[in-house]
């Protein structure tokens, strides 16, 4: 009879667990988000509707999906990005730029 009880609160909570979230469940989600990565504060999320936090949350999601890292090479003067990656294979290929990496990673613990 324990097993059986067991079984189906298992199955009754999966099944909860599959239930897509509530409306305010999302945008109480998306206040946490805003408040602790895109630095809001209670009382400018306070007042506003569903659709105004949506497109706040929207807004800062943009962003951190366009970001690129300073690391990534950027596409200079109108050139082809087919062009600038066989530029760069033939840069890693050649020997004397690790060699200028290595002699700037030297410098750099000097200092």
């Amino acid at each position: 009879m324990d097993k059986r009880k067991k079984h189906f609160a298992r199955l009754r909570a999966e099944e909860q667990r599959r239930k897509p979230p509530t409306k305010a469940q999302k945008r109480n989600q998306m206040c946490t988000y805003l408040k602790n990565m895109a630095e809001f504060t209670q009382s400018q999320l306070k007042n506003k509707s569903f659709d105004e936090v949506q497109k706040a949350f929207d807004k800062t999601m943009g962003w951190i999906d366009s970001f690129e890292s300073m690391d990534s090479e950027v596409v200079k003067g109108g050139k082809d990005k087919a062009e600038c990656s066989k530029t760069i294979a033939q840069e890693s290929s050649s020997k004397r730029a690790s060699t200028e990496l290595e002699q700037e990673v030297a410098k750099k613990q000097k200092i």
